[in-house]
């Protein structure tokens, strides 16, 4: 429940926690996309792994920097070979940038733009 609140609206419906890292000025919490069920039971797709993670910078917790360190599932066709991820309906990084969609909408309303050089973004 702490995670929904925290986290971008919506994102637990596709991704999973897979760890959380703490340094002296930043959090970082490292999220897998879910296994597809349907994919997965249908023996003509195969998930190969993950692609690159992507790092999206969100709002600040007890004055470290956060990271959420994305990465989607690669699936392959095994009829074709051909590699693809799935399409979702997530759009959490604020057009762009690197920052949550909430974060920059956030430091636009409060710096009149999205600045680099904050503490925290």
């Amino acid at each position: 429940m702490l995670a929904s609140l925290v986290l971008p609206a919506q994102i637990l419906d596709y991704f999973l926690i897979s760890g959380v890292e703490q340094t002296s000025q930043e959090i970082h919490i490292s999220l897998d996309e879910k296994m597809n069920p349907e994919l997965s039971n249908n023996i003509h797709f195969e998930s190969k792994g993950f692609m690159e993670a992507v790092n999206v910078t969100d709002f600040p917790i007890r004055d470290h920097k956060v990271i959420l360190r994305i990465r989607r599932r690669r699936w392959t066709d095994l009829r074709t070979g051909k590699s693809f991820s799935i399409p979702i309906d997530l759009d959490i990084v604020a057009k762009g940038t690197r920052y949550s969609k909430e974060f920059g909408a956030f430091l636009k309303e409060t710096y009149g733009d999205i600045p680099g050089d904050l503490p925290y973004a």
